[in-house]
C-alpha cells in the first residue's frame, strides 16, 4: 500500500487500488446494520419478548371454601359388636349413646344388633347427625339429631304380600331342584314338613317326581324376598299324587288332603331329611366291622356328620346317653305305644335327657359315627308295644279330620287352591328380578 500526502502534508487517503473497494465495504456495513435493526424490531414485536398483563377474563376464579359434607359410615356387624362400642369409636359421648338407645327402644332395641346386618351412621364435621338400621326385610330404624334432641322413627320400603306358584320336576334331588325352580330354603323345608308323614324325602324321591306349591311371598320394591305360609301344594311321588290344603276352621288349623283327612300323623316317616338309606331292616345282615351275620333291627340313614336328627313323634325321653356299640343313643316313648331309638349320634341335643318332654320334629341329636360304626350315619329303630318293627312299614294314626259341619267351607277352599295350582290359573308365578311378571 502506498500513502500520499496533500499540500499540507497530512495523510489523506489510500492508493488508487484500495479506493476501488471502498464502496463494497460500505454496502456490507450498511447491510449488517440494517439486518441488526430488523431483528431487534421483530424481537420487540414478538409475544415472547413483550410484557403484557393478562386479560381480567383470563384470571383464575377465586377459590371459595367448600361447606362441610355429610359422611356416611357403614358398619357390617360381627357377633361381638355392640352399639355402644361403635358409637364410642365415633366419639359420641356415653350419655348421648344411652339417650339414643332409650329413644329407639319403641322401634328397635339397639342392644340386639343382628350378626351380618349393617348399621349406617352419618356425621357432619365429625359430629353425629343420623343413624339408620334395617332390622327386617323392609323396616328401618331412623335416628336423627335435631335442635330439639334425639328423635327415633320407623321407615318402611314399599312392600306387599302376593300369592305365587312354584313348580318343578325332580332331576337330581328335591332340595336342589326346588331351589332351582325358585323356592327359598324355608319353603323347601316347610314343604317337607307338610308331606313328612306320607313321603320319606330321604329315600322315596325319584327322578321325574314333580311338585307345585302355592305360597305367600313377600315382595320388597317389586323383588321377591321371602316366602311365607304355604296355602296349598301338590306332589307326584312314584306316580301317586299327594295334595295338601291349608285350612283354618273353628276346631283348629292345619294341612289336609282333598278329602279333609289330616296330613299329620303320630310319627314321621323319617327322622332325617334328604338323605339316603344305606342299610335296611333285616333279620340277618352281614356286619361290616364284626364280620358276621346278625339281625339289623333298624334302618341306617347315611348323612354328613352334624346333620340334625328330629324326634319322629312327641313323647318322653326314656334314655339319653352312651349305650355300647350304639354310641350316643336316644330313646323316646310315644303316647300311642310306639318307641323310637336313634344311635351313633355325634352329640345329643340340648335339653334332651331322661324324663324330658319332646315335640314331634324337635332336634334330639346330630348324625355321627360313635360306637361301632364305619362312618357317619343314623341308626333308627322302632318298637310297637315292645316288639321291634320295620320303621318303613309303619302306618301311623292320623289326626282329626275336618268336622262334617265344616265340610262345605273346606270344599270351597280346596276349589280355590286347585284353581290356583292349575297351569293357567289366577295365581302369579314366582317373579324373579330379571324377568317380567307372568301369570301361572
Amino acid at each position: 500500500m502506498c500513502e500520499t500526502q496533500g499540500e499540507d502534508g497530512i495523510l489523506t487517503g489510500f492508493s488508487n487500488k484500495n479506493e476501488k473497494n471502498f464502496p463494497l465495504r460500505t454496502v456490507i456495513i450498511a447491510s449488517l446494520a440494517g439486518l441488526s435493526f430488523l431483528l431487534s424490531f421483530l424481537f420487540i414485536l414478538s409475544p415472547e419478548a413483550s410484557i403484557s398483563t393478562p386479560d381480567a377474563s383470563e384470571q383464575p376464579a377465586e377459590v371459595l371454601p367448600q361447606p362441610p359434607r355429610i359422611e356416611k359410615h357403614d358398619f357390617k356387624l360381627a357377633g361381638n359388636n355392640t352399639f355402644y362400642q361403635i358409637m364410642s369409636g365415633l366419639n359420641v359421648s356415653g350419655p348421648e349413646i344411652l339417650d339414643i338407645t332409650e329413644k329407639s327402644r319403641p322401634v328397635y332395641n339397639l342392644r340386639q344388633l343382628r350378626r351380618d346386618s349393617v348399621l349406617s351412621v352419618y356425621t357432619l364435621s365429625g359430629a353425629l347427625r343420623k343413624i339408620e338400621y334395617k332390622f327386617s326385610d323392609y323396616e328401618y330404624l331412623v335416628v336423627e339429631k335435631t335442635p330439639q334432641g334425639i328423635k327415633a322413627s320407623k321407615a318402611e320400603l314399599p312392600h306387599e304380600t302376593r300369592e305365587a306358584v312354584i313348580s318343578g320336576t325332580i332331576e337330581n334331588s328335591f332340595y336342589e331342584d326346588a331351589l332351582k325352580a325358585g323356592a327359598d330354603p324355608q319353603a323347601v323345608m316347610a314343604l317337607t314338613d307338610i308331606f313328612a308323614w306320607d313321603i320319606d324325602f330321604s329315600s322315596e324321591i325319584r327322578k321325574g317326581d314333580s311338585f307345585s306349591v302355592l305360597s305367600e311371598v313377600l315382595y320388597v320394591d317389586g323383588v321377591p324376598v321371602r316366602s311365607g305360609k304355604i296355602k296349598g301344594a301338590e306332589m307326584v311321588n312314584g306316580g301317586k299324587k299327594y295334595t295338601a290344603v291349608y285350612y283354618e276352621g273353628k276346631s283348629g288349623s292345619g294341612y289336609y288332603d282333598s278329602d279333609g283327612r289330616s296330613l299329620r300323623r303320630s310319627l314321621l316317616k323319617s327322622p332325617l331329611r334328604f338323605r339316603r338309606i344305606t342299610s335296611h331292616f333285616s333279620r340277618g345282615r352281614f356286619h361290616p366291622i364284626l364280620k358276621k351275620y346278625r339281625p339289623h333291627h333298624g334302618v341306617d340313614y347315611g348323612a354328613p356328620k352334624g346333620t340334625p336328627v328330629e324326634a319322629a313323634g312327641s313323647g318322653i325321653v326314656k334314655f339319653a346317653g352312651w349305650k355300647g356299640g350304639y354310641g350316643n343313643f336316644v330313646e323316646i316313648k310315644h303316647y300311642n305305644g310306639y318307641l323310637t331309638a336313634y344311635g351313633h349320634l355325634s352329640k345329643i341335643g340340648k335339653g334332651v335327657r331322661r324324663g324330658a318332654k319332646v315335640d314331634q320334629g324337635k332336634v334330639i341329636g346330630y348324625v355321627g359315627s360313635t360306637g361301632i360304626s364305619t362312618g357317619p350315619h343314623l341308626h333308627y329303630e322302632m318298637r310297637a308295644n315292645g316288639r321291634l318293627i320295620n320303621p318303613l312299614s309303619v302306618k301311623t294314626v292320623a289326626d282329626k279330620a275336618i268336622p262334617k259341619k265344616e265340610k262345605q267351607a273346606f270344599a270351597a277352599v280346596v276349589a280355590v287352591v286347585r284353581e290356583k295350582l292349575t297351569p293357567g290359573g289366577t295365581a302369579y308365578a314366582l317373579e324373579r328380578p330379571d324377568s317380567t311378571p307372568q301369570v301361572h
